[in-house]
């Protein structure tokens, strides 16, 4: 394969007030056995995330230069993730692509870098490779006409935690407003693409028969309501009780609103996407299709 060039001048340090720390990267697939999404891997082509979300778990991930506070102030662009996802697609044959579960694929630093898009060109000439694209941003319309090239084997999911703005500006200061969201998932469904939601981590909702009612309306086809995971010792808790919205961490609250999208989702089951069977190796399209193996040369 040639060597895919950059579409972009080096960045400045600052991006929209988040510092920006371009690196070259020693690897890009991470091996996950996720109840969620089952087996196959996580793909992240940037480290550290602009969104910058107050509960989100990666913030505590082992960094020797950032601590957990300033998670948000800093996002790390894999230079050379679509190369080295190029040198290790014969790892991919009827496996399953998570983008992305340490990051936000589209957070605004995707305008300038095009990491996502690169690397979604790459997975696109591996027929036998299924991928998931989760974001919170409506900027995957960007890559709308890429994303329905794949076919069945793509489907986008969305991270809708409440059913409230306010909320969001609280929880997600710095993450696209949730209206947005909803108008970004309407239009992929339009476009054919299937649409997944994830309510998770699960944030105050005030209305969860309307709040189920809009995903089936914005074209959803499965849904997934998880829990919070709280840091040893982490500062969100204070958030959460200082807005009274302790109800949260209670397990029987999960289960209440996911009652409410069994209610408007009848065949809606415990995972939007089956378990794996033990070995992990579940052949997602016919074994005739050969993907390119490591010295192929694709035109």
């Amino acid at each position: 394969m040639t060597s895919l060039p950059l579409l972009f001048e080096p960045s400045p340090s600052l991006f929209q007030d988040v510092r920006v720390e371009p690196e070259e990267a020693r690897s890009i697939l991470r091996p996950q056995k996720d109840e969620r999404f089952g087996f196959g891997f996580a793909l992240s082509p940037y480290r550290g995330c602009g969104h910058g979300c107050r509960y989100c778990y990666v913030r505590d991930y082992p960094n020797a230069l950032h601590p957990p506070e300033d998670w948000g102030d800093w996002v790390a662009p894999k230079l050379n993730a679509p190369e080295l996802l190029w040198s290790q697609r014969h790892r991919l044959h009827g496996r399953r692509v998570f983008m992305a579960s340490a990051t936000d694929p589209y957070q605004p630093l995707e305008r300038e870098y095009r990491l996502s898009r690169r690397c979604l060109e790459v997975l696109l000439l591996c027929p036998t490779t299924e991928v998931i694209v989760h974001t919170r941003s409506p900027l995957v319309l960007q890559d709308l006409e890429l994303l329905k090239a794949f076919g069945s084997r793509l489907r986008v999911g969305f991270s809708v935690p409440t059913d409230d703005d306010t909320v969001r500006q609280v929880v997600e200061p710095d993450a696209p407003p949730i209206p947005s969201r909803w108008a970004a998932m309407e239009r992929l469904s339009r476009a054919g693409i299937t649409v997944s939601l994830g309510v998770a981590p699960l944030m105050p909702v005030f209305a969860p028969q309307t709040f189920a009612q809009r995903a089936r309306n914005s074209g959803v086809s499965s849904v997934w309501v998880g829990g919070l995971r709280l840091l040893k010792g982490d500062p969100f808790y204070g958030v959460l009780a200082g807005q009274g919205w302790l109800r949260v961490l209670d397990p029987s609250y999960s289960e209440e609103i996911r009652a409410a999208f069994r209610a408007v989702f009848p065949a809606l089951k415990r995972e939007c996407i089956p378990r794996e069977p033990p070995d992990g190796h579940r052949r997602l399209v016919n074994d005739s299709v050969r993907q390119p193996g490591l010295f192929d040369r694709v035109s």
